[in-house]
């Protein structure tokens, strides 16, 4: 953001840096069943190996057929897979001191109200 006097602020307003569930009760996606989003699972999660055979035991005792592949190897391997081509992709944030320059710029060559 950046205010009347060209600097940049990189943060919300303290006001306004209060957890998600304070301003939303929930997210509702209407598009496209292929290109919806599920959280991904946290590395540390996914590479504790006694916790994902424990939730595989437990998805095996469900009764429901398994929504993985077969072993657990198979199953990293396929979150690793999933990594290496992430859906969306972040592209790198303009230069602060290239957008304040450009704000003094803008501000330099506008007139005065009359």
């Amino acid at each position: 953001m950046i205010d009347k006097d060209c600097n940049i602020h990189t943060e919300f307003p303290k006001a306004l840096q209060r957890p998600m569930e304070d301003y939303v009760d929930a997210f509702i996606y209407l598009g496209p069943q292929g290109l919806r989003l599920k959280e991904k699972m946290p590395g540390d999660v996914a590479l504790d190996a006694e916790y994902m055979k424990e939730l595989r035991r437990r998805e095996a005792l469900s009764g429901f057929p398994s929504s993985g592949p077969g072993t657990l190897e198979d199953f990293l391997e396929q979150i690793v897979n999933s990594a290496e081509n992430p859906f969306l992709v972040m592209s790198k944030p303009p230069d602060p001191k290239v957008l304040a320059q450009s704000c003094l710029d803008r501000k330099s060559h506008s007139s005065p109200p009359q």
